[in-house]
């Protein structure tokens, strides 16, 4: 499986309609982070005295608001900066807790951050891999552009790979079309945790003056390996005292042979007609143009979810890592499944269109319908039937927006549940932009605020599997948060404050069994072997309230070729048996920046990622979430640096890496969550190269 990235790459190079090796190195371009622009290489030679096609490099990219398909231009993903960090389960600034290998499942500890951003619950923490609607990028390019990005470490037996191409098209000025292949293959550096992801996406976007489109279609295949985690700490921070030595995957984890397959797909549909009138502008003294000025426009929007996932183990003889066994059957083989539809209908009423259509005002009316199937009665010896849930929404919503303002834009949003299940659920949010000057600066100062009455997701209420059932009948949880941002870019200072109060939260948890040792029959003593830790996990609801306030600080500092990059959050939470949060998360990114030979961009350094000391989540396989820790078995972790350093470069259109991570491994309890040890030191390399025509 290692080598088939390298045969992928080879052949997509093949397969790139006139690439040849001499026009690759002729089209080098440097990557910022901007739109890219004309490759100057590309007019005439002087060597061979011919005129040379110019190929236009411009690439331009925008996410799409999941309802009402306004567009946001963000920038090509070619910035190399952090580049060496962008292939990091934990994150490019260490912010996850996370099982240590690419594409597992992860959760921020940054509460602020946190996203429920998917009701099929699974697939919330494999956001590395899995891209949400209004995560995804749209693209219209000048010429043909491709990316192909490859990322590894480690060797046959540990470490990981990661290839993906993006290629995209226009037809015209307006139609656009591509394609995305992501593949992640991780053997991990510990036992029985291996994973593959594999996922392929079709998109294309239409953009006229009185109809636009953006579509969306994405299959994933995910297979992952569950060990529970090692089998005890002490591989990790007391080595000494063992008998022999242990390399990463010598140590013993808790489970072998349990395995998680899922599957996903996704379509997304988002269109809108307008209407209004022709206007003639002048472009000069001498000339003028007809310029179409839309007044309001209709809007559908159409989304499609499947989801599968199964629990699955090779083996029929039972583990004693859970508790509680709920199905009798000798192998496991969980099935869980939703499908959700959407549909949403509506009407805006344009901003600008006039000096008094200052903001523009949307309206619309939706459906959406979701089906839950997962293991219910036992009628034979071989299988379960199916438990069918569904739940069926009628949705009014709207907005009122300003964009177009010099100096004060905003964002206002709200959506009801009129009718169906969830009647009364309601989400109210709303941001202001501002710019205001401040010594010789301009301050963008950003306040939001959200309101969110919701049923908590369907898995906190119904769930049913081998290792982890129950029904639960939740109240609907309450979500208040405030926050404001303010950035300098003059002094490169950035200032997040956020407070949220929760009511009625719901979360997951783990009750632990300690099993004392007891001897075996016919023995008159127990064996050290007969004690063990069982889990069960377990859906609750903490009734008052919690508070939750952060202070984030983004500061960069620079003297010349020197760089300090500083990322700096303080959060507290009233209730941290329900809701464990460090105190501190930090990172820092010290590094020299500076050009060989006039072209080649390096950035050589060394970066920190530290967080203090907290009852971090557990992880159970059985749900595939991050639980709180079982009261009588709690173990703080962190007050630990993880460092690493690095060279990172590009090199006209090359981008590229290479870095020893984990440099300061030592006999110390590194570890993300519990018993899931950080990686050991390694060393890690990538690649990007953008391709035009």
């Amino acid at each position: 499986m290692k080598r088939y990235p390298y045969i992928l790459l080879l052949l997509l190079f093949v397969a790139v309609p006139r690439v040849e090796a001499q026009r690759i190195v002729r089209e080098l371009e440097t990557n910022t982070g901007q739109d890219f622009g004309i490759d100057p290489d590309s007019t005439y030679d002087e060597t061979d005295k011919k005129t040379k096609k110019v190929v236009p490099a411009e690439v331009y990219a925008w996410t799409v608001d999941p309802i009402f398909g306004n567009r946001t231009a963000i920038h090509v993903d070619t910035i190399h900066h952090l580049f060496q960090n962008s292939d990091h389960p934990e994150g490019i600034i260490g912010e996850y807790t996370t099982l240590a290998n690419i594409g597992l499942p992860r959760l921020s500890r940054i509460f602020a951050d946190r996203r429920n951003w998917d009701e099929f619950i699974y697939v919330q923490p494999l956001d590395q891999f899995v891209i949400s609607n209004d995560r995804f990028r749209f693209y219209n390019t000048k010429s043909p552009y491709m990316n192909l990005t490859y990322n590894w470490c480690g060797s046959k037996q540990t470490g990981d790979d990661h290839f993906r191409a993006t290629y995209t098209n226009n037809a015209g000025k307006r139609i656009n079309f591509g394609g995305i292949f992501d593949y992640m293959y991780g053997q991990g550096y510990y036992d029985n945790q291996s994973t593959s992801l594999m996922g392929g996406t079709f998109f294309a976007s239409y953009i006229g003056d009185r109809y636009d489109l953006h579509l969306r279609y994405t299959h994933n295949y995910i297979k992952q390996s569950e060990n529970g985690g090692i089998e005890d700490e002490i591989y990790i921070t007391n080595p000494e005292v063992l008998s022999r030595s242990y390399g990463s995957k010598d140590i013993p984890t808790n489970l072998s042979g349990h395995f998680v397959n899922q599957e996903h797909d996704l379509i997304f549909l988002n269109h809108r007609y307008h209407v209004g009138f022709t206007q003639t502008v002048e472009v000069d003294s001498a000339t003028t143009k007809d310029v179409f000025v839309p007044v309001a426009h209709a809007f559908h929007t159409f989304t499609y979810e499947n989801h599968r996932r199964t629990y699955r183990t090779t083996s029929s003889t039972p583990t004693d890592y859970y508790t509680n066994t709920y199905l009798p059957f000798a192998r496991v083989n969980d099935r869980n499944s939703m499908v959700e539809m959407q549909n949403l209908v509506g009407l805006t009423l344009n901003e600008g269109f006039n000096k008094y259509a200052v903001a523009s005002l949307s309206a619309y009316l939706g459906y959406r319908h979701r089906r839950h199937l997962m293991p219910d009665t036992i009628p034979t010896i071989s299988r379960s039937t199916q438990a069918r849930y569904t739940e069926n929404d009628v949705l009014l919503g709207g907005q009122l927006i300003r964009t177009q303002g010099t100096r004060f834009n905003y964002n206002a949003q709200a959506q009801l549940v009129v009718a169906g299940d969830n009647i009364a659920d309601l989400n109210v949010s709303g941001q202001t932009d501002l710019h205001l000057p401040i010594a010789g600066d301009t301050a963008a100062i950003a306040l939001e605020g959200m309101f969110a009455r919701q049923a908590p997701n369907f898995y906190y209420d119904h769930h049913h599997s081998t290792y982890a059932w129950w029904d639960n009948s939740m109240r609907p949880v309450t979500n208040t948060t405030l926050a404001a941002h303010v950035t300098l870019p003059r002094t490169q200072t950035r200032l997040h404050f956020t407070v949220s109060t929760l009511k009625n939260y719901a979360y997951f948890a783990d009750v632990a069994t300690i099993h004392t040792a007891t001897p075996d029959d016919g023995n008159d003593a127990a064996t050290a072997a007969d004690a063990h830790v069982s889990h069960q996990v377990q859906a609750r609801q903490y009734n008052e309230n919690i508070h939750v306030l952060a202070l984030r600080l983004q500061q960069n500092f620079r003297l010349g070729i020197f760089h300090l990059d500083n990322d700096v959050t303080y959060q507290t939470t009233s209730h941290s048996d329900v809701l464990p949060l460090p105190t501190l998360t930090t990172h820092h990114n010290f590094y020299i920046a500076f050009k060989i030979a006039k072209v080649l961009s390096t950035e050589v350094g060394a970066d920190m990622t530290y967080f203090t000391k907290y009852y971090v989540p557990d992880y159970s396989p059985a749900i595939g979430q991050f639980v709180t820790q079982s009261s009588n078995i709690r173990r703080q972790i962190g007050n630990y640096p993880l460092i690493s350093a690095y060279a990172n470069l590009h090199l006209k259109r090359c981008r590229f890496y290479i870095q020893y991570y984990h440099i300061n491994q030592g006999d110390k309890p590194y570890f993300w969550a519990p018993l899931y040890p950080m990686n050991p030191a390694g060393l890690h390399m990538g690649i990007s190269w953008n391709f035009y025509d």
